[in-house]
């Protein structure tokens, strides 16, 4: 299910995640901006 971490520099895959309100926010969609992806193990966990 999980692969090893990518490199610095290396280019993110191309996926879809949710928000808040369950809307579909593809990775294509932001092409051209800048993006900050946070993946947290568990909540009230420092981030």
């Amino acid at each position: 299910m999980f692969g090893p971490p990518l490199a610095p520099g290396t280019k993110a895959p191309e996926f879809t995640a949710y928000d808040q309100d369950g809307h579909a926010v593809r990775l294509a969609d932001l092409r051209g901006k800048y993006v900050v992806l946070v993946f947290y193990p568990a909540d009230d966990t420092p981030t």
